[in-house]
């Protein structure tokens, strides 16, 4: 007889039935497993029956790196040495302006302050007689005194300047703390006096004076930079001297070049100077440094 569980008995003598898929069923004829089918198992899936996808790596990029700024080796010209200055300048351009200006207004404070005739007249510009007493005052030998201290002092805040030209050939981007590196604060405070005293004869003997300071200022134009650098006092004025007096038509180049620079920024009310003295401080810095056999970073 026929299997009523599904399936077929060959001695029935029935013909085959079609295979249930859903297996055996009970009497009533519905499915054992109303489910499915009995050999179905459902899927297991970590993390709360959800399929966890496989996760993608990423290749891994190698980081961009900045190229590193290579030694300038070249011969020193004032082509070079202006291009280089310029560069320097563009890369930390903001840097320098903000230090410019703001030692800029502190030098003309000082030597206002150190030149009371001089002050006194521009308050009483209107005033004709307010003006040449103020003249009369500004002749005496104490009011000249006290000018020379105010260029001694006027020279101490622009050698942070200096300092900041001098870091620049290092690293090229000048950075704030690079102006207050002052290596050497003793000889520059010599420097600042002897600086000074070249002001105060300048004034006495005007004509003489006048040709003493421009000769003066053209001879010692590398010795801050070598005071900056460590060398003692002495050392470095001597040094200075003797890398000036080497290379003097480029030193002449570059001193007719800020002279007509400076001159030039008259016109923008002296706003120029801004641009104009980091700029010539650069160029002064990297001839130094390969006067004297230093790498410069390019």
């Amino acid at each position: 007889m026929s299997n009523t569980h599904g399936g077929w008995n060959p001695q029935d003598g029935q013909s085959p039935q079609p295979v249930d898929p859903y297996g055996p069923r009970d009497p009533y004829g519905r499915p054992a497993n109303p489910y499915g089918r009995p050999d179905y198992q459902p899927a297991q899936y970590p993390y709360g029956g959800f399929q966890q996808q496989p996760v993608q790596q990423v290749p891994a990029y190698p980081p961009v790196q900045e190229p590193v700024p290579q030694p300038d080796q070249d011969p020193p010209t004032i082509g070079r040495a202006w291009r280089w200055a310029w560069g320097a300048f563009g890369t930390s351009w903001g840097t320098w302006v903000l230090m410019s200006l703001v030692l800029g207004v502190a030098q003309v404070a000082v030597i206002l302050l150190a030149s009371p005739s001089t002050l006194d007249g521009l308050m009483n510009a209107t005033d004709q007689a307010a003006v040449d007493a103020a003249q009369a005052a500004g002749q005496t030998l104490e009011a000249k005194a006290l000018g020379a201290a105010g260029t001694a002092v006027s020279f101490l805040l622009q050698a942070l300047l200096y300092a900041g030209a001098l870091g620049a050939t290092r690293t090229r981007r000048v950075r704030f703390r690079d102006f207050f590196l002052l290596r050497g604060l003793g000889g520059l405070v010599g420097y600042a006096l002897v600086a000074g005293v070249i002001g105060f004869v300048s004034t006495v003997v005007p004509l003489v004076g006048g040709l003493i300071q421009v000769v003066c200022t053209l001879l010692l134009l590398a010795v801050p930079f070598l005071l900056l650098k460590g060398e003692g006092f002495g050392r470095a004025l001597a040094g200075g001297v003797g890398l000036v007096l080497s290379h003097l038509g480029t030193a002449l180049a570059v001193f007719a070049i800020f002279a007509a620079l400076a001159l030039a920024s008259v016109f923008t009310c002296g706003l120029g100077l801004v641009v104009v003295a980091p700029a010539m401080l650069l160029v002064g810095a990297y001839l130094v440094q390969r006067w004297t056999g230093e790498p410069v970073q390019s």
